[in-house]
């Protein structure tokens, strides 16, 4: 009998991830969940081998018959947007239940909120954890998988504040430099999701059976390393073999996003868990380092 696991968000970076690193394995046939299944990246992914699915995280019908059959289900919701991520992870989590699915994993991130005690919010890190909540409270089994900054943004041009358009890494007349919105001294967890997000995602799924207990409503982080800004610089030189300065923006103009910066100023992200996590570690997922990153996805750019 093949055992399925559907993947919401398929196409995006964390879904993709996943998807690849589950038809590596083979354990799971990857039932790709996405809006519009004759869009050239899900029929990429059809031609790989897995199952297309497609939904809108806002239709839960539709939702329910991407995972009827399912027996597990990676959940990524979508933020800024204009259903609520609280209602598009309630949906998923409320058919997976009816549809009998047995193993859910979630990308997840802490309430902001709760853990500065009300000094700061941010929607889009809340919501995901009024997620894990509801998800909890089902009774599925299931886990967290939490992120930090996405090393992939710096290939990204930046969308907002004073320097919308340019890259956060550069190369100028005086070298290279990454511009932040963080300061300097604050410590920022770091994933390199497309390569790690899909191991970790598929070693929870292969072992939630038999190593229930260790996997069951935890978090795990997908992360690469806990750094400053100034060291974090410093590692992405080493990769690139030559200088980086860091360049302090300031504001982004948007106060969700400053919020989050704050934040992880005066807070830990994730308190008590060791990055990188040694619990995935344990399950067989070792994550790349800054510096591989750096020498392999950025270097190219400025080769």
């Amino acid at each position: 009998m093949v055992r399925i696991a559907t993947v919401f968000g398929a196409t995006g970076t964390s879904g993709s991830s996943v998807v690849h690193a589950l038809l590596k394995d083979g354990i799971f046939k990857p039932r790709a969940v996405t809006r519009n299944a004759n869009s050239e990246s899900a029929r990429k992914q059809a031609a790989l081998g897995c199952e297309i699915a497609e939904a809108e995280l806002a239709d839960k019908e539709a939702v329910k018959r991407a995972v009827t059959g399912a027996e597990c289900v990676f959940l990524v919701t979508i933020p800024f947007t204009a259903v609520s991520e609280v209602i598009q992870g309630t949906n998923v989590v409320d058919a997976s239940k009816e549809a009998g699915v047995q193993f859910v994993v979630l990308s997840t991130l802490p309430h902001m909120s709760n853990l500065s005690h009300g000094k700061y919010s941010g929607s889009h890190w809340d919501d995901k954890a009024i997620i894990q909540k509801h998800l909890m409270a089902s009774g599925l089994a299931h886990a967290g998988v939490g992120t930090g900054h996405f090393l992939e943004n710096l290939s990204e041009k930046m969308a907002f504040g004073p320097l919308a358009g340019r890259y956060p890494l550069e190369k100028t007349d005086d070298g290279l430099v990454l511009h932040s919105f963080a300061k300097p001294e604050a410590t920022y967890v770091q994933s390199w999701i497309s390569r790690d997000m899909g191991p970790s995602v598929a070693a929870l799924m292969a072992n939630y059976a038999s190593h229930l207990d260790e996997i069951n409503g935890k978090t795990f982080v997908v992360a690469t390393e806990l750094s400053s800004q100034k060291d974090f610089a410093e590692h992405l030189s080493k990769g690139l073999g030559q200088p980086v300065q860091f360049d302090y923006v300031g504001s982004t103009g948007l106060e969700a996003v400053d919020n989050m910066f704050a934040f992880c100023v005066e807070f830990e992200t994730y308190p008590g868990i060791e990055v990188p996590d040694r619990r995935l570690e344990k399950f067989g997922v070792k994550m790349g380092t800054v510096e591989e990153f750096a020498r392999s996805v950025l270097l190219p750019r400025f080769a």
